[in-house]
């Protein structure tokens, strides 16, 4: 009897591990902890706490980092890092969908403060690492990894990436500007 022997390895989770590697050789000269400088005046230390990115619910929803749920942000409460300069975990009794995806806040206010001007307080780039948009590439951003720049917030996949970003903000977030557009509407495995 002859046994196949089945893979759970795709073509793509290779891909992404492959390119997640490359990002982390990129990145080696960084330090391992980081403090986040809101341009704007605001000092705050995070922890890092990188996972890998899941697959999209549909192909429709490219242009946005959602969990296996449909939830943005991880379920944080993008509102709380302007109203409370840290992330706080959202709760699904104060939750709100837009833009095909489920928000979550931690207070009825934070969800009718999003509802009414979800632009100003969703994370730029669908909440994807904005250095990964500097190198072309979708990567997972973590929602404690953040700084607000400009009025805007930014996640990144873990401290040693925002803290490269970091370094040229003005000249990586023109690249953000000239990159998003493009790949916007590609899923992370066709970068």
């Amino acid at each position: 009897m002859i046994r196949r022997q089945t893979s759970r390895f795709t073509v793509s989770s290779i891909f992404y591990y492959l390119v997640l590697g490359s990002l982390a050789l990129a990145i080696g000269g960084c330090t391992s902890h980081s403090e986040i400088v809101d341009i704007e005046g605001t000092a705050a230390s995070q922890e890092s706490i990188a996972q890998p990115k899941t697959e999209q619910i549909q192909d429709t929803q490219v242009h946005l980092n959602l969990d296996e749920a449909g939830i943005a942000l991880r379920g944080y409460d993008p509102v709380s890092y302007f109203t409370e300069a840290e992330p706080v975990k959202g709760q699904e009794a104060h939750s709100f969908t837009w833009n095909d995806a489920t928000w979550h806040f931690a207070t009825a206010e934070n969800r009718d403060l999003f509802s009414n001007e979800p632009e100003k307080y969703a994370p730029a780039n669908g909440g994807y690492c904005t250095f990964g948009i500097v190198l072309k590439k979708k990567f997972d951003g973590d929602p404690q990894v953040w700084s607000v720049i400009k009025s805007r917030l930014y996640v990144f996949l873990n401290e040693d990436v925002q803290q490269k970003f970091l370094q040229d903000s003005a000249g990586n977030l023109q690249k953000v500007s000239a990159n998003w557009p493009v790949i916007q509407f590609k899923s992370p495995g066709e970068l």
